[in-house]
C-alpha cells in the first residue's frame, strides 16, 4: 500500500523550509500506519529531520552524527527514488553532511552550515 502522498509532501515542505521537529512529527504520523520497507523508509527521512534538529537547534553533533548514520542505513537500502522520494542527490549530499557532522563532532569545526542540509525532493506523479 502506498503512503498518502500529501503526508509525504506536508513533511517534505516543512524540512525544506528548515521546520525539522514539525517534519519529524508530519512524517511519524505517516511511520505509525506503515509497515516493513515503506515503514523503515519513512523512519530514515525521520532520523534525517531529527538530526536536523539537533543540528540546528539543539547543536548537538553527537545526535546529528547517531542519526544521520542510522537514517543512512535505512534510506540507502531501499530501491532508487523510494516512495517517490528523488534519492539520486539526496544520499550523496547526507553523506556529506554526516562527513561534515563527523567533523564538528571531532570538534574540527564549529557546526554545520544550514546550506549542507539537502532538500527533501519528491517526484512528479
Amino acid at each position: 500500500m502506498p503512503p498518502p502522498w500529501d503526508a509525504l509532501a506536508r513533511g517534505a515542505d516543512l524540512f525544506n523550509r528548515g521546520l525539522y521537529w514539525e517534519a519529524h512529527e508530519a512524517w511519524e504520523e505517516l511511520w505509525l500506519e506503515l509497515e516493513d520497507q515503506p515503514k523503515l523508509f519513512v523512519q530514515g527521512l525521520i532520523q534525517v529531520a531529527a538530526a536536523g534538529h539537533k543540528a540546528f537547534v539543539q547543536d548537538q553533533p553527537r545526535g546529528c552524527v547517531k542519526l544521520l548514520g542510522t537514517a543512512l542505513e535505512k534510506l540507502e537500502s531501499a530501491p532508487p527514488d523510494f516512495l517517490g522520494v528523488e534519492t539520486q542527490r539526496l544520499l550523496p549530499a547526507l553523506r556529506r553532511m554526516l562527513s561534515e557532522a563527523e567533523r564538528w563532532k571531532a570538534g574540527e569545526t564549529t557546526g554545520v552550515h544550514p546550506t549542507v542540509m539537502p532538500r527533501v525532493v519528491l517526484l512528479p506523479r
